[in-house]
């Protein structure tokens, strides 16, 4: 547990910051962690400051993610259900008395802005995200939408500019690119917040009966009477630029990859060439692993074992590096494990927030800056899975494995440290105890 605000101003006068925050993206796809698909404008956000290896989200879906990511704390404390991955019946939502990342931020005199996915409760218009602390939001609410038609399926429209359903045409990223592109060219004086939460490369939600020119089905059905074509979707010129990759999925799949790392290269560029990147902190993350093992495998995890949906490394393991010209060094690798509970109490110290605040993460000011690298234990407890990691060992369920000797969880160590393997089940039980008294 971290409280923010102490010395908060120490480090900045108040950078603009950024979050990139990609969706369902394998620890294994991307050239920048040894993968297949080149990640040249991603490399260069790596190459100027900090490539996490052992970075993680508190959860393997989106939900549970993005919650965590906004509020600093694990989907435990959710009062309404954030703890799954919110379906289109679902009424789960942010308690307005859950204050998340651009609240905080707007109080230190930023503005803020959210382009592409909320995915934190759209039952009700008051759920939406600028009800929250965005000023300004153009995205979608579900999990997923068809990239050219933005609609979820047989359920229709879901895209929208400022909570009001708007319509709109072209490619998704793209799309979410512009509108962060526009945003960035207002004359203002204020510092801004911008959360990229792009949709890619998170497979689509097509209307099965009227798919798009360059859609791949993975496969298709019904439910709660919506009907629904999962699929990837790429622009033709990205298709043909893989077309020397013979499984199709994988093709199509790295075509929206490669999207993604052009359209990150546009939002890089837009800042350097407007003089507004050396005064700019950018911070790339997944929300979860990618699809490894079902769905036609398009995805990669790497050398980790599980997907999406599980607490297995591939499902929370993550791609994340941080920059910050002139003030993070450049080309750092960094393998002390941290979790995405840790970005905000970071800004708010980075940013100043003026008030002290609790969060279940930490400040990594210090590991940005130089100026140490503080260790934490990480808890997760998803749909029945259990898991916890201190140091270098991890628990997971009843088996216990040493990542630094074996990232891909091959080797359970139970039976031959079982001291070990009692210290972390305690350490899970007490964590978990703490967080549900904190639950009213």
């Amino acid at each position: 547990m971290y409280i923010a605000g102490t010395g908060a101003r120490q480090h900045s006068d108040k950078p603009n910051v950024i979050v990139i925050y990609a969706d369902d993206l394998g620890y294994g796809d991307l050239s920048t962690y040894g993968g297949d698909i080149p990640s040249p404008n991603i490399q260069r956000i790596a190459d100027a400051g900090i490539q996490f290896t052992d970075f993680y989200v508190s959860g393997p879906v989106c939900t549970v993610s993005r919650y965590s990511l906004l509020t600093g704390n694990y989907p435990q404390r959710s009062l309404h259900g954030l703890t799954s991955a919110l379906m289109p019946e679902q009424t789960g939502h942010l308690d307005k008395s859950e204050k998340i990342m651009p609240a905080y931020l707007k109080e230190s005199g930023y503005r803020t802005a959210l382009f592409g996915k909320w995915h934190l409760g759209n039952s009700e218009p008051e759920y939406l995200p600028c009800f929250y602390g965005f000023d300004t939001f153009v995205g979608h609410t579900h999990g997923c939408i068809d990239y050219y038609d933005h609609v979820y399926g047989t359920l229709g429209n879901d895209w929208y500019r400022n909570c009001e359903p708007f319509h709109e045409t072209g490619y998704a990223t793209d799309l979410i690119t512009n509108h962060a592109i526009e945003y960035l060219s207002a004359d203002e004086e204020a510092p801004f917040f911008l959360l990229l939460a792009y949709n890619a490369p998170h497979y689509g939600k097509s209307n099965p009966s009227d798919l798009p020119e360059n859609t791949l089905v993975l496969d298709q059905g019904i439910r709660k009477e919506v009907g629904y074509a999962n699929t990837l979707q790429a622009p033709q010129e990205y298709l043909d630029r893989f077309s020397h990759v013979t499984d199709i999925y994988r093709r199509y799949y790295a075509a929206m990859v490669s999207n993604l790392d052009d359209n990150i290269g546009r939002v890089l560029d837009f800042l350097e060439t407007s003089g507004q990147l050396d005064n700019t902190l950018i911070w790339f993350i997944s929300d979860n692993g990618g699809y490894s093992e079902t769905l036609f495998k398009h995805a990669s995890n790497g050398v980790l074992t599980g997907q999406k949906g599980q607490l297995a490394e591939g499902g929370i393991r993550v791609p994340a590096l941080v920059c910050w010209k002139n003030r993070i060094k450049r080309k750092q690798l960094i393998s002390q494990p941290y979790v995405n509970t840790d970005i905000l109490p970071t800004l708010l110290e980075i940013a100043g927030g003026g008030d002290e605040f609790v969060f279940d993460g930490i400040s990594l000011a210090p590991v940005l800056f130089g100026n140490g690298a503080p260790q934490q234990d990480i808890f997760w407890h998803f749909n029945g899975q259990k898991a916890f990691r201190r140091g270098d060992w991890k628990m997971r369920d009843d088996r216990l494995y040493n990542l630094s000797l074996d990232p891909s969880e091959q080797t359970d160590l139970s039976g031959t440290h079982p001291d070990v393997l009692e210290d972390l089940r305690s350490a899970w039980n007490e964590t978990s105890g703490r967080l549900k008294d904190t639950i009213p």
